[in-house]
């Protein structure tokens, strides 16, 4: 019974990651990108307390903020697939020893850098 259910998960994983998480990915980028843009449009705000928004934004969405400066805040955060998991699942249960070493060793972190000015883009 458990190797009819693992059958299953590799095309699941794959429907799941193709159709459903990538394309929701530059979605989940614009919500910081809008957040920035409203902060930054807000002239009512110092840049401490503009600062203090994106720390609280970042914590709310369980990133680590690894470097703060008075212009910017950066924030990273391993982002764990279950689409890809349920893949590596479908692969007899190696493909999941894999994937969590991958995930954790070897995936490079969002990062999520908030400027405080306009002209900080590059």
């Amino acid at each position: 019974m458990s190797q009819v259910i693992m059958l299953f998960l590799f095309p699941l994983g794959l429907y799941f990651y193709f159709f459903k998480e990538r394309p929701a990915r530059p979605r989940y980028y614009q919500v910081f990108t809008n957040f920035e843009a409203k902060v930054q449009n807000n002239t009512r705000l110092s840049d401490a307390q503009k600062t203090q928004q994106y720390k609280e934004m970042l914590r709310k969405n369980e990133y680590k903020i690894i470097e703060t400066t008075p212009t910017s805040v950066v924030g990273e955060k391993r982002i764990f697939s279950m689409s890809l998991f349920a893949m590596s699942a479908g692969l007899y249960l190696v493909g999941v020893v894999f994937y969590l070493l991958y995930w954790y060793y070897l995936q490079t972190p969002h990062k999520v850098t908030f400027h405080t000015q306009k002209d900080n883009h590059a």
